[in-house]
């Protein structure tokens, strides 16, 4: 075994050795409640990262997808059907809406596309909105059934953590697999390229929706698990503000990486938490960060681990 390739398997044990232990260090239910919507948040930008980072198409409509899958969700398992069902009934929600969306549309470039997901997410928005009786309107759904698997569910935060976890995991694992595959080099070629990728036979159009469909599947499941973990629901979880929050979290972790999606998720999921001792100041702070982060390493938080990873590399 190579000594780079034996560094990185080490590497990525102490990382999960960190995570899987990080309940046990923070007993606080509050902050673990955090972490599983840190992980969440981790999911819906991994999802956005085949669309925007991956294939280069500017799409502010993950928040919708996120909140079409945890309505699906809190409607289904309110209404009495098992809690097994929803994954299936979200993800069919899901890419029934991003095919409506995407078929018109992604033929559309750049601004043009940005434009029409963010009419979208303000669509899904009023919809949730203004049809009361199914959605709650503002006041959202409360009293969601949890997580159940034959009569088995996890119970408390860290059991939930411990699920999240798990969950992360695989949706990391295919979306690694999906970037190695012939599909993944299409999303690259047609993101750096889309005349050069037509060119050398590349269905662009075709990526760029199956790579919209994949990231909507994505933000579907997340959206479920949200429904049931957190067990309450609103509107203003998955608006416009959240919809560039998403996009926010993306660029600053590092587009097109899969480890940059995480970082970027988690950190800015903890950092307003870990500043709101400041008071209303928190936010000029945060802010600061996010252009600082921007400006200094356009290639997020992700180019940073990686140069850094480079540069020790290279003193040996």
């Amino acid at each position: 075994m190579k000594t780079r390739e034996l560094k990185a398997r080490i590497a990525v044990a102490l990382c999960a050795i960190a995570v899987l232990t990080t309940p046990l260090a923070a007993h606080d239910g509050y902050v673990i409640q955090l972490l599983n919507i840190a992980m969440l948040n981790a999911i819906v930008v991994l999802g956005l990262n085949f669309a925007t980072g991956w294939t280069g198409q500017i799409n502010f409509g993950q928040a919708a997808f996120y909140g079409l899958g945890a309505y699906t969700t809190a409607i289904a398992t309110k209404a009495g059907l098992p809690w097994i069902s929803t994954p299936f009934l979200s993800i069919l929600v899901v890419v029934t809406a991003s095919l409506a969306l995407g078929l018109p549309t992604l033929r559309l470039r750049t601004y043009y596309l940005a434009m029409t997901t963010i009419g979208f997410g303000e669509i899904v928005r009023l919809i949730v909105v203004h049809w009361e009786p199914v959605t709650g309107g503002t006041s959202g759904l409360r009293a969601i059934p949890g997580i159940s698997l034959f009569g088995f569910g996890p119970q408390g935060q860290i059991q939930h953590f411990y699920l999240l976890t798990a969950v992360l995991a695989v949706a990391v694992l295919v979306a690694a697999r999906i970037r190695n595959s012939s599909l993944g080099r299409a999303m690259i070629a047609t993101r750096d390229s889309e005349i050069a990728a037509e060119q050398s036979g590349v269905d662009t159009t075709r990526t760029k929706l199956l790579a919209f469909i994949i990231g909507a599947i994505y933000a579907g499941l997340a959206g479920c698990l949200y429904a049931s973990s957190i067990r309450f629901i609103s509107p203003d979880s998955f608006s416009g503000i959240q919809a560039v929050l998403l996009m926010t979290m993306l660029i600053v972790g590092g587009m097109g990486s899969i480890a940059g999606s995480i970082i970027g998720a988690v950190a800015l999921t903890l950092l307003p938490e870990a500043l709101r001792f400041l008071g209303q100041w928190y936010l000029v702070l945060y802010g600061l960060g996010v252009i600082v982060v921007i400006v200094l390493a356009p290639g997020g938080l992700a180019s940073i681990a990686s140069g850094l990873r480079l540069r020790l590399a290279s003193s040996q």
